[in-house]
């Protein structure tokens, strides 16, 4: 069995649930090349409308094993981008379903997603400060752009410390509020919420999404351009129902 399953529980709006043997769902070689190969087959699905992203026991991810033997962290950071890049490309709404911890480039995953339903009780944390670790780029400027308080990301990125699922709420412009009291219901909580957004032209949702985090997208090496000016009242309309469909 994959370290990823995909599943399309409600029509058009797709759950990838990762899953390891250990619970940590570590992002090994292989667990990063699934990753890719499924969140890239969900992209090319015809009449997608969302996609979750959620773990089945354990943790939601807890990035790297610096302690097991595999590729340089170079490596792996630069193909754990790749991954960041897919989600922040997919032509539809995301959702991390955070129903366990989320620590090193785990957070950086669940940081990638457009809204976030996260558990009272997970811990989110940046470890590598503390094992004196560099960290890649796009991992700060996800925090930059989805973390509304400069106190809490120097907390999380440069004192290593953990903060709970129900700490973060207000405090993340995609955690939804407020944080789940019950780790089983998270990924159907996620589901709902993406079945409640109008999805438009996929083109348009992910050019909305670069305007939204610029920063993040070029940090993962997509091309920024700026959308045009609407010609028509119903261009207009149709941005603005796009962009109203992002995390405030």
């Amino acid at each position: 069995m994959g370290f990823c399953t995909v599943q399309s529980p409600i029509d058009g709006i797709f759950v990838l649930t990762m899953a390891s043997s250990d619970g940590h769902q570590y992002l090994t070689d292989e667990a990063i090349g699934d990753l890719i190969a499924s969140l890239t087959a969900v992209r090319d699905t015809p009449g997608l409308r969302g996609l979750v992203t959620t773990s089945r026991l354990g943790s939601f991810c807890d990035g790297v094993d610096h302690d097991a033997a595999g590729q340089p962290d170079e490596q792996v950071a630069a193909r754990v981008g790749e991954v960041v890049r897919l989600l922040l490309e997919m032509p539809a709404p995301t959702a991390a379903a955070v129903n366990g911890d989320a620590t090193s480039l785990g957070l950086a995953l669940a940081l990638a997603h457009d809204h976030c339903v996260v558990w009272e009780g997970a811990a989110v944390a940046l470890p590598e400060a503390r094992r004196r670790r560099p960290l890649p780029g796009y991992v700060a400027a996800l925090l930059r752009d989805k973390v509304a308080y400069a106190r809490l990301r120097k907390l999380l990125m440069l004192r290593a410390e953990a903060c709970t699922g129900k700490e973060l709420v207000g405090t993340w412009y995609s955690a939804n509020d407020p944080a789940a009291a019950d780790r089983e219901v998270v990924a159907a909580e996620a589901c709902e919420l993406l079945e409640g957004i109008e999805v438009g032209s996929g083109k348009n949702y992910a050019t909305a999404r670069q305007a939204m985090w610029p920063e993040s997208c070029a940090a993962v090496g997509m091309e920024i351009t700026r959308p045009r000016r609407p010609s028509s009242p119903e261009q207009i309309l149709h941005v603005r129902l796009t962009v109203q469909s992002f995390p405030s």
